[in-house]
């Protein structure tokens, strides 16, 4: 479902499957969020040494699981080994998917990932119509809509540039994928005017929340999904 807030819809987005709530990026936390009724999930990946997706942001182990290695460095079956916060493990793309049933929004953390995104969804096309590509690297997402022109990009922008509009169309988007801290009405205006959509990321406090509903944005991404939800809810979301 999707959440509308004084009469207009805003998704609602668990940030890393709601990374305040659960173990970041971990199957348990993406099926936690969907019980919870988020409208989708957010999830990064990296390129494994055998070519396929692994769900973790970084590209090293060392924060979520204390080793110092790289992703691209270990292969699937070394990677599914590896026990992160609570016991949990690192999921690759392609199980995350089969585990929960909404939309996944998908970072391309390199362009690396573009050989194996294309392998997957030629593999498995009924992934298409449920996912999501996000990324700084506006060449990963263009050529993904070139392969395949169905599939849903959002760019995702550092800052605030003057012309968002033709930064975000010229990669073959409609959305853009902004951090919430300094966001204004008038910008999101900006882009709104321009025939884009807005998704902030990270706003997980009530006044980052509401300022961000009341600036007028189309999605929000939060490892505080159940909060954003509750806000649109309660009385302050009439």
């Amino acid at each position: 479902m999707t959440h509308r807030y004084r009469g207009r819809e805003v998704l609602v987005i668990a940030h890393r499957g709601g990374g305040d709530l659960f173990s970041e990026n971990t199957l348990s936390a993406f099926r936690g969020v969907e019980k919870l009724g988020v409208d989708t999930v957010e999830c990064d990946v990296q390129v494994t040494k055998d070519g396929n997706l692994a769900v973790i942001h970084d590209s090293t182990l060392k924060r979520t699981a204390g080793i110092d290695a790289k992703v691209k460095d270990l292969d699937t079956e070394e990677l599914k080994k590896v026990s992160l916060e609570g016991g949990e493990n690192i999921p690759m793309l392609e199980e995350m998917l089969d585990a929960i049933h909404i939309p996944v929004i998908i970072e391309l953390k390199s362009m690396e990932t573009v050989t194996s995104i294309i392998k997957l969804f030629t593999k498995r096309p009924d992934f298409l119509h449920r996912s999501v590509l996000i990324s700084f690297f506006h060449d990963a997402l263009l050529m993904m809509r070139q392969r395949f022109p169905a599939v849903i990009c959002g760019a995702l922008i550092a800052g605030f540039p003057v012309d968002p509009v033709s930064m975000v169309k010229q990669c073959g988007c409609d959305t853009i994928v902004i951090n919430y801290e300094g966001l204004t009405a008038s910008y999101v205006d900006r882009c709104h005017d321009g025939g884009l959509k807005v998704s902030v990321w990270t706003p997980n406090d009530i006044a980052a929340i509401m300022d961000s509903l009341n600036a007028g944005v189309d999605a929000i991404g939060s490892d505080r999904p159940d909060l954003v939800i509750s806000l649109i809810n309660s009385d302050q979301g009439i």
